[in-house]
């Protein structure tokens, strides 16, 4: 049987105004848990031409120096809603592709934490961008014990929905937090950026939630949406419904606070959503 790798989606570093770790720390810090890759999803706004490069170039370098796979992404704000597309390569395809115009290669998209937008929207945002894939659970805005159920009761209304590819991604700036949403794909005969990218965009890769196990396949074996989402409509959460309940709580008193004191709690904030 050929080895499974797991990887993680949807991560950012210092390339990010959020961000607290360089990309070799990152490299270290999830091979150290056992991962073999990473999508990186670096916020498109903190970047012009310049710097994308740099962030492309050191990408590769601490790929090869470390042998840990970086697949570039990046995490582009279209009308309010985030979407990454990877791989990238140039700042200017991505600056293209944002703009609506015609690109020389296509970029696999996928909308990030849709869970957080009105339904509608997302609806509008599927068909206007082209969407490939859907962040179907992010842990970061979501929860690590519960998946976004209303959300998911929501895409039964979508006769596309069997198209898509379904990922779940953990929305991580620091190291220090806990990765509790994966992605499991067999090991590619060559294991490169380029190549896990492609079975990403092929969808020969299952979607796996850890704490949980709750899992999606996507490919030839995929899951039939419908009934998987029949299934887990019947399970309890009876821990993810308590802490969701804590989470709506510190919510709302962090929302009274005042913007610059938000802001000077940010990592607390996302450790404390990291937690439950």
């Amino acid at each position: 049987m050929q080895e499974l790798i797991q990887g993680t989606f949807h991560f950012h570093s210092t390339y990010s105004h959020d961000g607290r770790n360089t990309l070799r720390e990152v490299a270290h810090a999830l091979r150290e848990r056992g991962f073999s890759f990473c999508v990186m999803t670096e916020h498109f706004e903190d970047f012009d031409e310049a710097k994308f490069d740099r962030y492309i170039a050191e990408l590769e370098s601490v790929t090869e120096s470390t042998g840990f796979i970086f697949v570039p992404g990046t995490e582009v704000d279209l009308e309010g809603l985030h979407t990454i597309v990877f791989p990238v390569r140039e700042y200017t395809e991505v600056v293209r592709f944002a703009s609506r115009q015609e690109i020389a290669r296509p970029l696999f998209k996928v909308l990030a934490h849709p869970s957080k937008y009105p339904f509608e929207r997302v609806k509008t945002h599927l068909e206007r961008y082209g969407i490939d894939a859907v962040e179907l659970w992010n842990q970061q805005a979501d929860g690590s014990y519960i998946p976004p159920i209303d959300f998911l009761r929501s895409l039964q209304s979508i006769p596309l929905r069997a198209n898509y590819r379904y990922f779940f991604g953990c929305d991580l700036h620091s190291i220090n937090l806990t990765v509790g949403n994966v992605l499991c794909l067999r090991t590619p005969g060559i294991l490169t950026a380029d190549e896990i990218a492609s079975v990403l965009i092929t969808g020969d890769f299952v979607a796996r939630n850890l704490a949980t196990g709750i899992e999606y396949r996507n490919g030839l074996d995929r899951t039939e949406f419908d009934g998987w989402l029949n299934a887990l409509s019947e399970r309890s959460y009876y821990r993810g419904r308590l802490l969701r309940g804590v989470r709506y709580s510190l919510k709302s008193v962090y929302k009274m606070l005042p913007k610059d004191l938000r802001r000077s709690l940010n990592d607390v904030k996302n450790y404390v959503r990291n937690k439950v």
